[in-house]
C-alpha cells in the first residue's frame, strides 16, 4: 500500500503529456508496430501468418528465412497476432521430394540416418552433396541461399 504522505512531484507516462487513451492506440496503430516486443511490423507479421498457416512452416523456419529475429520472437508475434494452428487442421507436409528442381540443384534422396532432414542432391555440372533442403527454399536476399554446388559459385 501506498503511503499517503507521498506525493508524485512529476505525473509518469505518455498520459502526462496530454495524451487520451484512445490517441496513444492511434499512434501505436499508425506507426505500424504490430508488437514492440517481437520487433516485427505489419508486413513481416503477414508475412510469418502466411508462412506459418499456408506453408506450415515451425517458428524456427520462419525466423530463418526471414532473416531476422529468433523462434521465440517469431512466436511472440504470432501470439500477440492471436495466430494459431489447431492440430486438427495442420497437415502433414511432404514439401520435398526426389526429382524437385531449385535452381541448378536437383534433389536424389532423403538421407534416412540423419538427425535432421537432409537430402543428397546433384547439381547440374554432375557434382553430388549431401544438404538441408530448407536452404534451397529460402529468399534470393539470404545469405544461406543455396542455389547450385560450390564448384559452379568457383568457376563465376
Amino acid at each position: 500500500m501506498r503511503d499517503p504522505s507521498l506525493k508524485i512531484t512529476r505525473p509518469m507516462g505518455i498520459e502526462s503529456q496530454g495524451y487520451q487513451s484512445s490517441e496513444i492506440v492511434g499512434l501505436v496503430e499508425s506507426m505500424g508496430a504490430v508488437g514492440t516486443k517481437s520487433g516485427f511490423n505489419q508486413d513481416e507479421v503477414a508475412e510469418i501468418r502466411r508462412l506459418f498457416m499456408d506453408e506450415g512452416r515451425s517458428p524456427i523456419q520462419i525466423a530463418k528465412i526471414l532473416g531476422k529475429g529468433s523462434e521465440n520472437s517469431v512466436r511472440n508475434a504470432l501470439a500477440k497476432a492471436k495466430i494459431k494452428q489447431s492440430t486438427q487442421t495442420k497437415k502433414n507436409l511432404d514439401r520435398f521430394k526426389p526429382g524437385q528442381q531449385y535452381g541448378k540443384i536437383t534433389l536424389i534422396k532423403k538421407l534416412v540416418k540423419s538427425k535432421k532432414l537432409k537430402y543428397h542432391v546433384a547439381c547440374a555440372c554432375g557434382y553430388e552433396f549431401d544438404i538441408d533442403p530448407y536452404l534451397l527454399t529460402l529468399s534470393d536476399q539470404h545469405k544461406d541461399k543455396v542455389s547450385e554446388c560450390s564448384r559452379c559459385k568457383l568457376q563465376k
